[in-house]
């Protein structure tokens, strides 16, 4: 749906003056049009439910709040995934911001517009948007962060986030959403994305030249919130864009409009400035210094503990570095140049990628230390997807000579890296690696994974979630051996490829095969990994439709399991003895997630109980599961944290209550579908 309202106002140069004539300044208000990208959903690309593009068009369910199968649903919530034994750490961690985004998605509307507010209607578990980019599709890859904030607790209530935007100097039709889910209780959905904009540039008058267009909003009325509600949660639904209907009749009383654009887009070159560009500013050289005088005065303390000193003069001299580095740039290098250089690549090593770059600028000495390819070992470029392109590699590539572990998920999307680009990049530096991490990059494809194999002889770790332009470069893995980490989440490999990549691989510790619709005999895969792969520790099943208890009586051989999710593995029907005999085999399990796996009973499940290192439960669906079992699990695992008995038809909502009373220490969970239910 695309509604537009055009209203006047007088044309204003840039220099303020008028030029004494009246323009049409159209307000479009739109859904969106089409889903173009996304990191996780908890639907399957064969169905409709929970997907991804259930956020294209008018909300459907809004402003009911609940668990429905129309909305946008992601993989995960909480912090029950970074502690299972799965979880992925970060390899330069330094890079990342106070906020970590863990999913996104990307969307795109009818018309252009220069952007006014998003508003984003969330029907269960609202809190976890963090960020808001916009792209401008006739700048190449630009993109600009529209807003940014933390995770929030919020009310179990729907809402229409519509947080305050920046100014923004260019058209766009193409947003992202960034998401952070660490304190959500249970999954975030998503309804619809409302996206309203003008036709032409326009700023608060010069009379509120200190203020922004979304501060002059909200003095305009707001969203249908009020200045006791934190949380956003416009309770007067009819209300929620009263302040635009307010600036469109007084337009020419607060705004002025402007026909040319006055930011000044950031030329492409080195990639401070690019990784600098999205935060609105770039610091100052001054401020990197200070940063690093800070970090000498409060951090160096302990990490000289782990230095070698060997006389008191270097002690002293490490003081005299302290006190005088805010004078850097007018005394050479001071003091500081004095220091070894391998106690100053352990200080530099502490530092992110942006203030590496930073250091580079100081001086000659700086700029040779801080390129130093001991500091480029661990690559985290995740944080920066949104300047990651051919040129940021080429800048890169000198520097990584000795590069170990690469995360560049998320990044170079939309033509900023082509496949031969990243070859190239490979070609260059890649032959250490041992870690790589490629998830949801789309220049991805059958080169790509040739040249990675060519090149990255000694891979331990290879990340590969919704590459999707894989086709038959899958056989090109064959020619690994060292593999203890794979992940093809939502990927197009088939049976025959990866049973003979899992029989090179003896060694597999953590397998994720979730979302793989393109395998039709998940029965072979698990004969298969029973076969190599005896030292497994976690196994993501999650929708494989054609996993039978076959498969799953053969994992039995898989004793050092840890981690299982046979979620919605609906060609399990009834596991009878097959889970049994697996849960019974598996003693060090402590994660085990079997959604919608609605023929399980209590026998199925009495294994579990000698499982004391169990964690993490999901049972969501057991219609057959009764009160008894559940209150076993509650007393006879000492360890257990989270379950989840969501649409479990046995268990009363009055019988949730009195366990989380008696049991405050797991986290028991209860989904529902419609209003007035206890959810949390």
């Amino acid at each position: 749906m695309v509604s537009c309202d055009e209203t006047k106002i007088e044309f204003v140069t840039l220099n303020g003056k008028s030029a004494g004539k009246e323009e049409s300044v159209a307000f479009v208000e739109q859904f969106v049009k089409k889903v173009c990208d996304f990191s996780s959903q908890y639907g399957s690309d064969i169905s409709i439910s929970y997907t991804a593009y259930n956020i294209a068009g008018n909300p459907s369910k809004f402003p009911d709040y609940g668990d429905f199968p129309q909305a946008f649903v992601m993989r995960t919530y909480g912090r029950w995934w970074d502690e299972a034994p799965s979880r992925l750490s970060d390899y330069m961690p330094q890079n990342n911001g106070p906020i970590v985004s863990q999913d996104y998605i990307d969307v795109e509307y009818h018309e252009e517009v220069y952007p006014i507010r998003v508003s984003i209607y969330e029907t269960y578990s609202p809190g976890s948007v963090v960020r808001i980019w916009a792209r401008d599709t006739h700048s190449g890859n630009r993109w600009f962060l529209l807003w940014s904030g933390p995770p929030q607790i919020v009310p179990h209530k729907p809402r229409i986030f519509s947080p305050p935007l920046h100014l923004c100097n260019f058209k766009t039709k193409m947003l992202r959403l960034e998401f952070n889910h660490t304190l959500l209780d249970y999954y975030t959905e998503l309804d619809a994305i409302l996206f309203i904009g003008t036709s032409e540039l326009i700023l608060p008058h010069f009379g509120f030249q200190n203020r922004s267009l979304s501060t002059l909003l909200r003095e305009l009325g707001g969203t249908g919130s009020n200045d006791k509600d934190a949380h956003n949660l416009t309770p007067d639904y009819q209300q929620t864009n009263q302040d635009l209907k307010e600036l469109k009749n007084t337009l020419h009383k607060h705004c002025v409009l402007y026909k040319s654009q006055f930011l000044e887009k950031v030329p492409k070159g080195k990639l401070v400035s690019k990784l600098a560009m999205h935060y609105h500013c770039i610091p100052p050289i001054e401020e990197a210094f200070n940063s690093l005088q800070q970090f000498l005065q409060e951090e160096f303390p302990k990490l000289i503990r782990d230095i070698d000193l060997s006389t008191s003069s270097t002690l002293s001299l490490i003081d005299d570095s302290a006190s005088s580095c805010s004078g850097i740039v007018e005394n050479t290098c001071g003091s500081f140049s004095a220091l070894p250089d391998e106690t100053v690549l352990k200080i530099l090593k502490n530092l992110d990628l942006k203030s590496l770059c930073r250091c580079c600028k100081v001086n000659r000495h700086f700029n040779n230390i801080a390129r130093d390819a001991l500091l480029y070992t661990s690559l985290n470029l995740k944080p920066y997807w949104y300047c990651i392109d051919a040129e940021a590699l080429n800048y890169l590539a000198p520097r990584c000579q000795y590069l170990q572990r690469l995360d560049l998920s998320w990044c170079g999307n939309y033509g900023a890296v082509e496949p031969d680009d990243f070859v190239k990049f490979l070609q260059s530096c890649g032959g250490p690696l041992t870690h790589l991490r490629l998830n949801c990059c789309h220049f991805v494809n059958d080169s790509v994974i040739f040249t990675i194999t060519a090149v990255c002889k000694n891979l331990k770790e290879l990340c590969l979630r919704n590459c999707t332009a894989i086709k038959e470069g899958f056989w090109h893995l064959v020619n690994l051996h060292c593999l203890e980490r794979l992940e093809l989440y939502r990927t197009k490999i088939e049976t025959s490829p990866l049973c003979a990549i899992l029989s090179r691989n003896p060694e597999m510790r953590h397998l994720n095969l979730a979302g793989c619709d393109c395998i039709p005999n998940m029965d072979e895969v698990a004969i298969a990994i029973a076969n190599s792969c005896p030292r497994l520790e976690s196994v993501d099943f999650w929708k494989a439709r054609c996993l039978t208890p076959n498969g799953v009586r053969a994992l039995t051989r898989c004793t050092g399991l840890r981690e299982v999710d046979f979620g919605w593995c609906l060609g399990m029907g009834a596991p009878g003895d097959s889970l049994r005999a697996l849960l019974s085999s598996c003693r060090a399990l402590e994660k085990v997630f079997l959604a919608a796996l609605r023929g399980i009973t209590d026998r199925d499940l009495e294994p579990l109980l000698r499982c004391q290192r169990l964690q993490q439960l999901d049972l969501l669906g057991a219609r057959s599961l009764t009160p008894d079992m559940c209150l076993l699990f509650l007393i006879y695992c000492p360890r257990l944290k989270m379950i989840d008995l969501s649409f479990c038809e046995a268990i009363s909502d009055a019988k949730i209550r009195e366990w989380r009373l008696l049991y405050p220490h797991v986290s028991i969970k209860r989904s529902f579908q419609g209003n007035g239910l206890d959810i949390t």
